[in-house]
């Protein structure tokens, strides 16, 4: 939590400098928490997934000869001798960019150890203190957020201007979009640790009802979580951002599907839940929410470089580059060379993660993540099915969180910020690592 802490004072991780103490922070708490890789069977094919993702991406490093290349990627020296402005020798790696495939090889790694560290480390307790450390974190970020929005609009934490006048600056994040996506995390993660400790405290009072939950909430504990979850959902509303707000949305039906054995009645409850967060949502900012949901369905002069422009210059792109891709971490520079869109604007991002994706690894690494992706969901249900104490609502909200934040990929790449990725792991490890000690439950 203290290097998900790090990332994020420091603007979110864009900038490069945090990269190497963070990975090397990484791999400490990989070698001190004893993390083994592949030793559990529940999680080996999603270990070993995890490490062919990774030599995927290195193998985008390697240097291959130009026969080679020009098999498995033949647009690749085109537009490498784009950038240079000397020849390059005969053997060259598929990435059109080393440079910026290295740092997300670097991002990829450490998150990977993050994942693992967090897994074991879960697996023998701790997640009550993760949450309420995570609850305190974005109780601060949330009230850093709001100042600097209210006096300083057009910078990051009052200091750092931002060059592009298009960019929306949100506390440490140079995009709005990517502090809904973090926000969206947290809230996800309070809002599990409060129904793990409304339910553990019935069970050791062996009551139910309306005012056993009140009870609950009305100690120390629950009252702060309660004040930080209602300072992060109003910054939420703050940044407008339509694909946080949907991402919320749709953490609250998994959320509350995933809680309830009847799945027929958890659908009307998350339905409810869902109608709830819109309505105050709108009771917050109903002016703002109002014109953004305008903007996005109206033909004004700005949709020339709307969603639906961007992802069919991705299109071309992934055309061009099928099956090994640009090079992770290379989209920008993809873009520079084939967007036909004017360029006044610089597509540096797709937009769509899963396009993404697709442009910078191409099919084969796309696959990996599918796989990858359906391990982690397959194993988490198979934590979740075996859980019946106040644990399992703590694991509910980190997977409703990784639910949310796939459904928001579909409209914007929130992972992309180094923040967000090191949260992200933390609660995937969460969702799969193995069943607290019931100690700690009681003491929820």
């Amino acid at each position: 939590m203290l290097l998900a802490a790090f990332m994020l004072a420091s603007i979110g991780g864009r900038y490069s400098w945090p990269v190497v103490p963070a990975l090397i922070a990484a791999a400490g708490l990989f070698l001190l928490s004893g993390a083994r890789i592949a030793a559990d069977q529940s999680t080996r094919a999603l270990d070993i997934t995890v490490m062919i993702l990774l030599a995927l991406i290195g193998l985008q490093l390697l240097p291959l000869p130009s026969p080679m290349l020009n098999a498995v990627s033949p647009a690749s020296p085109g537009v490498q001798d784009a950038y240079v402005l000397a020849p390059l020798g005969l053997w060259r790696p598929v990435s059109i960019h080393p440079a910026a495939t290295r740092a997300g090889f670097t991002l990829a790694l450490m998150a990977a150890l993050v994942f693992w560290a967090s897994r074991e480390a879960f697996s023998h307790g701790g997640s009550r203190t993760a949450a309420r450390l995570l609850a305190g974190l974005g109780f601060a970020c949330a009230l850093v957020s709001l100042a600097q929005r209210a006096t300083a609009p057009r910078t990051i934490l009052w200091k750092w201007e931002v060059p592009d006048p298009r960019a929306v600056p949100f506390g440490p994040f140079v995009d709005r979009n990517q502090l809904a996506t973090w926000l969206v995390l947290v809230i996800c993660m309070v809002g599990g640790y409060l129904a793990m400790h409304v339910r553990a405290h019935m069970s050791e009072r062996l009551r139910q009802g309306t005012h056993a939950t009140l009870v609950a909430l009305s100690d120390a504990p629950a009252l702060t979580a309660l004040v930080c979850l209602g300072a992060m959902l109003l910054t939420l509303a703050a940044t407008l951002s339509r694909s946080g707000f949907i991402a919320l949305v749709a953490a609250s039906v998994v959320g509350t599907s995933l809680a309830r054995r009847d799945h027929v009645r958890s659908a009307w409850i998350g339905a409810a839940a869902a109608a709830a967060l819109i309505g105050a949502a709108a009771w917050m900012n109903v002016e703002g929410l109002a014109e953004r949901v305008v903007s996005s369905v109206s033909a004004a002069e700005s949709e020339t470089v709307g969603r639906l422009v961007i992802w069919r210059e991705t299109l071309g792109i992934i055309r061009r580059f099928p099956l090994l891709g640009t090079g992770v971490g290379t989209f920008a520079d993809a873009m520079f060379v084939y967007q036909k869109t004017s360029r006044q604007v610089l597509f540096n991002h797709a937009h769509n993660e899963y396009l993404q994706v697709a442009t910078e690894g191409g099919a084969v690494i796309a696959v990996a993540i599918g796989a990858g992706l359906v391990m982690l969901t397959r194993t988490a249900r198979g934590r979740l099915a075996a859980d019946d104490g106040a644990h399992r609502f703590v694991r509910i909200g980190a997977c409703a969180a990784l639910a949310a934040v796939a459904v928001q990929s579909l409209w914007e790449t929130g992972l992309r910020a180094p923040a967000n990725l090191l949260l992200a792991a933390i609660l995937a490890g969460l969702a799969v690592a193995d069943r607290e000690s019931a100690s700690e439950i009681v003491r929820a």
